[in-house]
């Protein structure tokens, strides 16, 4: 298993600087920005201006908006760094992390202007906010977490445990709207769940786990998985909260979906770029 080198090398100071400069943008915006300019940033779904697309997930309706948000992203990109490190993959992050600052807004924004400006007209107000991106960073999160584990054990193991993942936040979503369990959602998670597992079983993929791995590095691997399992669930519960309507205020958790689906999207196809990059690399030596 690899190790992350300290102490911090200059790269990884001006990274983490960078990281918070995302969070010193957000909070400047909303502190000095005068409130009539960010109403002019925020999007109007019913009269959209074509610039509020990508700037109105930079304004915030209120302080504890903006501390939800900051408070999602840096829990959510520390994280997606870290795998970053341990997969030497530090231009990876950079450019998937650029890729979600700009598409993101862009095609959430475009939905919202899709669904409330053109079908549910009826529904009137501006839309802003980081948190579509925010869950985008979620889905970077997944994608790294998973691509840690094909990195340290095997591709077959990494999907299992990427698809169980997924069905296993589908099941906690579909709980906090059921308000209940309900046992056909669980019983079809269960099934999907035990489909993957016995493909990992088949290709004796735990066996090799066992076998290659002294009982402190399982206990240490295991321990790190379970606490970004953990990281996932919290801020999947952020994204799709119980209550919807906080302080009159819509929770626009179409927006987190898309974000969340964008984050995927973006993270992996970055990242099957670079591999057939490092692969085109290596034959030419």
């Amino acid at each position: 298993m690899r190790a992350i080198t300290l102490p911090i090398s200059k790269e990884h100071a001006i990274d983490l600087l960078l990281v918070a400069g995302i969070v010193g943008v957000l909070t400047t915006v909303h502190v000095l920005v005068p409130s009539s300019l960010q109403d002019q940033l925020a999007l109007r779904p019913a009269d959209p201006q074509w610039y509020t697309l990508l700037t109105a997930a930079y304004t915030h309706a209120s302080f504890d908006h903006l501390q939800a948000n900051l408070i999602g992203y840096l829990l959510a990109v520390c994280y997606v760094y870290w795998l970053c490190l341990y997969l030497e993959l530090r231009e990876w992050f950079w450019q998937t992390t650029l890729g979600l600052l700009v598409i993101t807004p862009l095609v959430v924004n475009s939905a919202n202007v899709l669904l409330y400006g053109t079908y549910l007209p009826e529904i009137s107000g501006v839309t802003r906010g980081f948190s579509g991106v925010v869950a985008a960073f979620v889905g970077f999160l997944l994608i790294s977490f998973t691509a840690a584990i094909r990195e340290a054990h095997t591709a077959q193991l990494a999907q299992a445990i990427g698809v169980g993942l997924i069905l296993l936040l589908l099941l906690l979503i579909d709980t906090v709207y059921a308000r209940t369990l309900r046992p056909i959602v669980a019983g079809l998670v269960i099934f999907g769940i035990c489909v993957q597992a016995a493909s990992v079983l088949y290709q004796r993929d735990w066996d090799t786990l066992v076998q290659t791995r002294s009982r402190e590095q399982l206990l240490f691997q295991i321990a790190g998985g379970g606490l970004i399992v953990l990281v996932l669930a919290i801020l999947t519960l952020q994204m799709f909260p119980a209550e919807l309507v906080v302080d009159n205020s819509f929770v626009n958790i179409f927006a987190h979906g898309i974000g969340f689906i964008i984050g995927i999207a973006v993270s992996a196809v970055v990242l099957s770029y670079n591999r057939k990059l490092g692969s085109a690399e290596i034959l030419k030596i």
